[in-house]
């Protein structure tokens, strides 16, 4: 692994050590030279307004660079090792996985493919590898949903980003289990730039897992390493298609995290975005749905629980394109210490999208007098004949709540968690699937015993 500190030098290198066609090089270039055009985001504006843009540059570390080609040169998922690696997390999540894909930096990838899939046509591959391998699907959809002209920290990911994942489901399959993707930080005073492409064709259906952490015995002086971290996550979701997708956000304590998640979503198709909060140390992410086709159908739940001084900015938008398209968003943020939070949901009705729905609400629970959420909503309505409600709350926890507790042989923290666990109980019991949800509660529920403990 080596690094470089000059944007077009690293663009150029990765392109060179990965063996990329010249259309990708010439895109990386280009995104480069977009996000040195575009100036810095503006505090003035509200979606910047509790946040500071200059905390995600990355003039202070390195981008990662790739050592070689043959860390991406045989993604195809077979043989032992693969076989070894899904069963491996099949066994640590005690539930049934289609595939498996981790990326330790930008060092290695390792994946695993269940051959039922593989063979009905299914593609889990590092982006790298897709390229490579599936030129025509990738060339077609990679930045597509996410443009590097869309802002400056797009055009960063675009031209820096390294390995990446692509997951393809080919028409009418439906994925019956999981695919479950892992990025892996541990360098210190490191830049990352995870990027997920997710494609499904007509009547195709798949659950997602995209999850952020830093490597559990990667540490710089007994605290984890300082990383800036810029993700973006495009899906298509074609006709007919359902997509649940889940993003982790468990970064080391020291990581500054802007995540840009943007779907496309056609008719009949319906995506359940799931985003789980808790790691980090200065944290923005960018969620929406445009729902582009009648009777296309997005839900969002958001699930963030921040401790210690802890920063948390959320911006969702659901973009009603078409007529006939439903939205609904529960957004649940529990704070503690000194953390902080501002969510800002906008839903938009487009001038032609008639007869559509949609509801967002936002809740906020604060455990401590020195932490403070923000919530604005939104609401752009160019057409009147739709119905959109909203609700927001901000309050700290029920002290009558937490005696009752006490007075049933719990301690205050425990009664306290116990709270928290109940409030975000509405949101993640959204989720049908019981293992998905099962396993999105025992990474909440990590936390919350983490903190219990302290």
């Amino acid at each position: 692994m080596s690094t470089l500190t000059s944007g077009p030098d690293a663009a150029r290198t990765i392109a060179k050590i990965v063996g990329e066609p010249e259309w990708l090089e010439k895109w990386r270039l280009n995104a480069w030279e977009s996000f040195e055009a575009q100036p810095m985001p503006d505090r003035v504006t509200h979606l910047w307004r509790y946040t500071e843009p200059e905390k995600f540059l990355t003039d202070k570390v390195a981008p990662l660079i790739p050592a070689s080609a043959e860390v991406f040169s045989s993604m195809g998922g077979s043989g032992a090792a693969s076989e070894s690696l899904l069963a491996s997390f099949r066994e640590e999540s005690g539930e049934e996985l289609a595939g498996v894909l981790v990326q330790d930096d930008a060092d290695a990838v390792t994946l695993g493919i269940d051959p039922k899939w593989r063979d009905m046509g299914v593609i889990v591959s590092d982006l790298s590898s897709a390229v490579r391998d599936h030129a025509d699907l990738v060339e077609k959809h990679l930045g597509k949903m996410v443009p590097f002209e869309q802002g400056k920290f797009a055009g960063l990911n675009a031209a820096l980003f390294v390995g990446g994942v692509f997951l393809y489901v080919p028409a009418g399959v439906e994925l019956e289990v999981p695919v479950h993707a892992v990025f892996r930080s541990s360098k210190d005073l490191s830049a990352v730039f995870p990027r997920t492409l997710i494609v499904l064709e007509e009547g195709a259906a798949a659950t997602f897992i995209d999850e952020y952490t830093s490597s559990p015995n990667a540490t710089v002086n007994g605290a984890s390493p300082r990383v800036v971290a810029h993700s973006v996550v495009e899906a298509h979701v074609g006709q007919n298609a359902r997509l649940q997708y889940v993003s982790l956000q468990n970064w080391g304590l020291r990581t500054r995290s802007h995540h840009t998640q943007r779907a496309h979503v056609q008719r009949d198709g319906s995506i359940l975005s799931v985003n789980v909060g808790l790691g980090g140390l200065y944290n923005k992410a960018d969620i929406a749905a445009e729902l582009r086709g009648s009777n296309a159908y997005s839900e969002m739940i958001g699930v963030l629980f921040g401790d210690s001084n802890q920063h948390f900015d959320n911006h969702t938008e659901h973009i009603h394109v078409h007529a006939n398209t439903f939205s609904d968003l529960d957004f649940k943020v529990v704070l503690e210490d000194r953390a902080r939070s501002a969510y800002t949901g906008l839903i938009r009705i487009e001038l032609d999208a008639a007869n559509s729905e949609a509801y967002q609400e936002n809740r906020n629970l604060m455990l401590d007098s020195d932490c403070r959420a923000e919530s604005i909503p939104e609401l752009e309505i160019l057409n009147e004949n739709v119905r959109c409600t909203h609700g927001a709350t901000i309050g700290p926890i029920d002290e009558e709540q937490v005696f009752y507790l006490m007075t049933r042989g719990l301690s205050r923290r425990a009664a306290q968690l116990a709270i928290v666990e109940g409030f975000f109980a509405p949101a993640l019991d959204r989720i049908n699937d019981e293992a998905l949800n099962e396993r999105l509660w025992s990474y909440v529920r990590a936390k919350l015993h983490k903190l219990q403990t302290a």
